[in-house]
């Protein structure tokens, strides 16, 4: 829903009703009778090899917009993807619909000198009150990606899950978990986050920042990518790395190619026009 007044911004309702059975269509589940563990795991796992990870919106001169109409548009009518906020509020709404009680968490992915990082990922923490478990709540994630998470995992000190050839854990460290990855070469932290909810703005604040903010890496360079159990495949402007059973090979991508792989491995068209991190690039 939106404020229809001309010059305000978006505004996120976060109780409307997601189109739940095209969503459960467009990711192959069906019949999931309770909001339990067994039915987290499966939407959580359909959702991610359902959708693509990427940022061709901000890259073609688009913004991204959180409205529950917005996201259905372009992820169940259009085919698109998208990235955290999309995905994880996408998810979050159908999860309600589903009978979960999904709580919004914002995080700091781990990435260049610590001074820079800060809350621009979106993940959910789960309730799971009638799991019969120690663990009453999990950590979900449909938004991070190619490393990202398969599958739920379940929110404690050091636990640990083996998912598509990757092995995670999450830890506490000054007051915050931390997600990390390990591959078959080395461990590295994916994000650390808190456990205080964040409201819809919060989210807005954090998704208007990482979307138009010049130094944004998601505005500095093209990002598609798909993930499956078997195989994630991560194209980042120029390079293209593909991942099985922990293994990783890059292959350089050349400018001139761009475009033909975006197309021929995840059947996005790209515009020939230039992209917003090739205008950058120019310009340097």
């Amino acid at each position: 829903m939106r404020d229809p007044r001309p010059g305000s911004l978006t505004r996120v309702v976060y109780h409307d009703r997601v189109r739940l059975q095209d969503y459960l269509t467009r990711i192959g589940v069906s019949d999931p009778v309770r909001a339990d563990l067994d039915t987290l795991r499966r939407v959580h796992l359909a959702h991610r090899e359902a959708f693509l990870f990427e940022n061709v919106t901000i890259q073609t001169g688009g913004s991204i917009r959180l409205g529950l109409d917005d996201l259905q548009r372009k992820f169940l009518d259009e085919g698109a993807g998208g990235y955290c906020f999309e995905h994880n509020t996408l998810l979050a709404a159908a999860l309600r619909d589903l009978g979960f009680a999904p709580v919004t968490l914002l995080g700091r992915v781990r990435r260049g000198p610590p001074e820079r990082w800060c809350r621009t990922h979106m993940v959910l923490r789960i309730p799971i009150a009638d799991s019969g478990s120690r663990i009453p709540d999990y950590l979900a994630d449909v938004g991070f990606g190619g490393l990202g998470l398969l599958e739920p995992v379940a929110l404690r000190e050091r636990a640990a899950s083996r998912q598509g050839g990757l092995e995670y854990a999450l830890r506490r460290e000054n007051g915050m978990w931390v997600l990390s990855m390990t591959d078959a070469s080395a461990m590295q932290d994916l994000y650390e986050f808190t456990d205080d909810p964040q409201t819809p703005w919060d989210v807005e604040v954090a998704n208007h920042f990482t979307s138009t903010h010049p130094d944004s890496v998601f505005r500095r360079a093209l990002t598609i990518q798909r993930t499956r159990r078997d195989e994630r495949q991560i194209l980042r402007s120029d390079t293209l790395t593909i991942i099985r059973d922990g293994q990783s090979v890059d292959e350089p991508v050349e400018p001139s190619r761009l475009r033909a792989i975006a197309r021929e491995r995840f059947g996005v068209a790209l515009p020939d026009r230039p992209l917003v991190c090739e205008q950058y690039a120019a310009a340097v």
